[in-house]
């Protein structure tokens, strides 16, 4: 992927989608934003754990929140962004995680950007932030919080 391709698609839609798997099956895969810094200074966003398809509609319809003026504010529980009454949390991710996750978006800015992992629930409603959470897919992304 270029970065005219990526800047192409920052300019069409206002962001650029990257789905990142390992096909030796030891890392969970996971999607995230690039250009949401560039084009609304907001946050890159990181989901681990889900396929490629439902990654790419949620970050869809936070790019539209975050185009009508919404911020995902960090460390707090939001409801209302991956639908019933599921909540979902954004932590920052710290610096020395940028270049293996990040690697595409690293290079694409070429200087400081902020990203931050939407942490998304169980069925019961649980973060894997939060004692008792069933999702074990998410485990690799507190680790880079």
């Amino acid at each position: 992927m270029s970065k005219n391709e990526i800047k192409e698609n920052i300019d069409e839609y206002g962001w650029h989608f990257l789905f990142v798997f390992d096909p030796n099956g030891e890392h969970e895969d996971f999607s995230y934003s690039v250009g949401l810094e560039e084009k609304f200074g907001h946050p890159e966003i990181i989901i681990f754990g889900l396929k490629k398809d439902s990654a790419h509609a949620i970050i869809a319809d936070i790019v539209e929140d975050i185009k009508s003026g919404v911020k995902m504010e960090p460390n707090t529980k939001l409801g209302n962004i991956i639908g019933g009454d599921f909540e979902v949390m954004f932590k920052p991710i710290i610096s020395s995680a940028y270049k293996e996750y990040l690697g595409t978006a690293v290079d694409y800015y070429g200087k400081e950007f902020r990203a931050m992992v939407m942490f998304w629930p169980d069925k019961a409603n649980l973060l894997p932030t939060e004692k008792g959470c069933e999702v074990t897919v998410q485990d690799e992304a507190l680790a880079i919080v």
